[in-house]
């Protein structure tokens, strides 16, 4: 019914190192598959779906516990099978969300004061 122009899309990601958890914004035009990284992959939000370019926004939140045990040891012989797919993210997330989202916020805003166009 709006019909916009373009749609910015925001998710959380699961990260590949636990150094990158709430460190990085990734931003991308190719869309978003939200839950593809944790394996409950939904329909894409992307310009062949939606008919509109995208402006993806993503950000790590959530690490593989299998990724932590191997990030701190260096040694996958001691990553137990049970543990891939078991993803975790940190007790302070909902901090780091709220601080995240002010910065993503105010950079969209900046953005769009400046006349940015897709």
């Amino acid at each position: 019914e709006t019909r916009p122009d373009w749609v910015i899309a925001i998710d959380a990601l699961a990260a590949r190192s636990s150094k990158r958890l709430n460190r990085t914004i990734q931003l991308c035009d190719a869309g978003i598959n939200p839950g593809s990284g944790v394996g409950n992959h939904r329909n894409g939000l992307t310009k062949e779906n939606l008919g509109v370019p995208i402006l993806a926004i993503g950000v790590p939140t959530v690490v593989d516990a299998a990724t932590i045990i191997y990030d701190a040891t260096g040694d996958r012989s001691r990553i137990a099978p049970n543990l891939n797919g078991m993803f975790v993210t940190p007790k302070n997330v909902d901090e780091m969300i709220k601080r995240l989202s002010f910065t993503i916020s105010e950079a969209i805003n900046i953005a769009l004061d400046a006349g940015w166009e897709a």
